[in-house]
């Protein structure tokens, strides 16, 4: 005591500064430091001292109660409805069930006959015939079903194609225009057809149809095209019946959707929408299907979580410390608290859904061991929480108005695809210094029924003046510069009936040469399809640029058929570009020679 009011006596300065308050940290989680190379013994997790282990069960907050009991029964109520109609586009309402994937039906587009599809289409029909039918009627099949004829500068810069062209041109027929006649029912009259062949040619025919359908998912009969060349993307909208008269539906849009993965998140309720109306009388109406469903939960598992107990072991799959993230990535925060605080807090409720539904969870009633039932709401219920709704999986409505529905969409999706190298690519990207957008054909269909490279394909040899010969000026003047032939323009213009809305209008360059030609023409199916004049709002091209790839797409349902179509996808692009396209230029005089 002496000694220590010296030490006070001697520096006062000591009572002035601050000192911390003596706190006990503990810790959930303990790492060892091993200071021996055989774990043999330390595994084993030895229990000597019944003190020791009760102190080990205090220092873990074993003995924390929670006045909780385990849950042994759970009971679901559920409200079902079944999406039985579908409106592709602006097009009228058509009948669905999910015998055909969603993306087929609406991404799929019309097959065009290219030039190798109608010569393997022709050699597929010729397989069907019997060898002596094959040779009697192959003079026929040519004569009535003729290839059409092309110039050599039709195939410029397709190599392939134009090899193709030259080996078939004389010994194979179009097999596109038969599949046509025989869909006519007309092929009978334009093929001379012997009386005794009428019955194996009718067997022939009728085989080749269905392989052609089989083929390819075509569009439906009637129904409007999906894809929307003012978005960019495709539209479609689906309904399902609240009741057997279908006078009371929900209707579920996806005005946006860019190809790829039909999700339930692609979809948004819309509670103005019109009803969709069938108009085949022969469509049935599910009627909505309520279910009482009774569980015993199971505790969730995962790989990584941790162990409830003190002697087992982890696994070493999942390294949750090596998360990164930053205190902006609210959901990694959320994800990693949830599987290294609360792991072992969650129970599984096994419910299996039908693909194509719509599911409403009306009640969910929760018996623990002490016998009493708790009744579990969804977590945005209530009057109190509209200030700050947020939940998993619910779909949103259009606009943002409205209440919710609280029901979960399962779509009927595949799941993984495949997808062929890429028929068609476009890369639409802004020119700042020339006021325009570019749409550049990168990748053009060939008559090999494959993409090839657009820039090696286009001529480029273009110019807008020939070099003046003998000239004493040393300057001339050049109205402008010119191109590859595969970039095709979009010009800025005023949206009609609109003063300040702007869009990009599909424009045309000119083919330079002495004298000019013709305006330049686009090579793919992207940008010839949409009928002129065609405008693309001005949002949908922004300055990181839009990629448009069209593809096969090949997928296997669940019931193990495949299906193959033609889809598109639109994806970001490669930001802006420039072309160099000048006007009113003065360069200096080129001598000949």
């Amino acid at each position: 005591m002496e000694q220590l009011t010296y030490v006070m006596q001697d520096k006062p300065e000591l009572l002035a500064q601050t000192y911390r308050a003596p706190a006990v940290t503990a810790y959930n989680r303990l790492e060892a430091r091993p200071r021996a190379h055989d774990f043999t013994r330390s595994l084993r997790a030895e229990v000597r001292d019944a003190l020791w282990m009760l102190t080990r069960q205090w220092q873990f907050g074993e003995f924390a109660g929670e006045d909780a009991a385990s849950p042994v029964d759970v009971r679901l109520l559920t409200n079902r409805l079944t999406i039985d109609r579908v409106r592709i586009g602006s097009g009228a309402g058509l009948g669905y069930d999910d015998t055909v994937p969603l993306e087929a039906r609406v991404e799929a587009e019309t097959v065009t006959f290219t030039y190798a599809l109608r010569v393997q289409a022709a050699q597929y029909f010729l397989r069907l015939h019997s060898q002596t039918l094959r040779t009697k009627y192959l003079p026929r099949y040519r004569a009535a079903f003729p290839l059409p004829l092309a110039a050599e500068a039709d195939y410029r810069g397709q190599v392939d194609g134009l090899n193709l062209y030259v080996a078939t041109r004389r010994s194979m027929f179009d097999g596109g225009r038969a599949v046509a006649l025989i869909a006519d029912h007309t092929f009978a009259s334009a093929v001379t057809i012997d009386v005794a062949d009428a019955a194996a040619l009718q067997g022939y025919t009728t085989a080749f149809a269905a392989w052609m359908a089989r083929q390819y998912v075509q569009p439906l009969s009637g129904a409007a095209p999906a894809w929307d060349p003012s978005r960019l993307s495709y539209a479609v909208s689906v309904a399902a019946p609240t009741n057997a008269a279908a006078d009371a539906q929900i209707v579920l849009a996806a005005p946006r959707y860019p190809g790829g993965h039909l999700d339930w998140s692609s979809f948004e309720v819309d509670p103005q929408a019109a009803a969709i109306t069938v108009a085949d009388s022969a469509h049935a109406v599910p009627a909505p299907v309520q279910e009482v469903i009774s569980f015993m939960p199971v505790p969730a598992s995962f790989k990584g979580m941790p162990s409830p107990r003190f002697w087992e072991m982890e696994d070493r799959e999942v390294n949750f410390g090596a998360l990164e993230a930053q205190t902006t990535d609210q959901l990694l925060l959320v994800f990693a608290e949830l599987a290294l605080v609360y792991g072992n807090d969650w129970f599984v409720v096994p419910y299996t859904l039908p693909a194509n539904s719509l599911c409403n969870i009306l009640g969910l009633v929760v018996t623990d061991a002490f016998g009493e039932r708790t009744v579990i709401g969804a977590a945005d219920a209530g009057d109190a929480n509209a200030w700050q709704r947020w939940s998993l999986f619910n779909l949103s409505n259009v606009g943002g108005g409205g209440a919710y529905t609280q029901q979960f969409l399962l779509p009927p999706a595949v799941g993984p695809m495949l997808g062929s190298d890429p028929l068609e690519r476009v890369q639409l990207a802004r020119d700042d210094v020339a006021s325009i957008v570019w749409a550049v054909e990168e990748v053009i269909p060939d008559a090999t029924g494959a993409g090839i490279n657009g820039n090696d394909a286009a001529d480029k040899s273009g110019v807008l003046a020939a070099p003046i010969a003998n000239s004493p000026v040393s300057i001339r003047y050049l109205l402008g510069t010119t191109v590859p032939e595969n970039w095709i323009p979009f010009l800025p213009a005023r949206r009609p009936g609109s003063a300040q809305d702007i869009a990009f209008q599909r424009a045309a360059m000119p083919q330079m040469g002495v004298p000019p030609r013709d305006v330049i023409r686009a090579k793919g199916v992207l940008l010839n399809e949409p009928p002129l004049p065609w405008f693309i709002n001005e949002e949908e091209v922004s300055y990181s640029g839009t990629a448009l790839t069209r593809s096969y797409q090949r997928a296997r349902w669940y019931d193990g058929r495949t299906y193959l179509w033609i889809g598109r996808r639109r994806e970001t692009g490669r930001g802006v570009g420039s072309s160099n396209l000048r006007f009113d230029q003065i360069e200096p005089t080129t001598p000949a020679g």
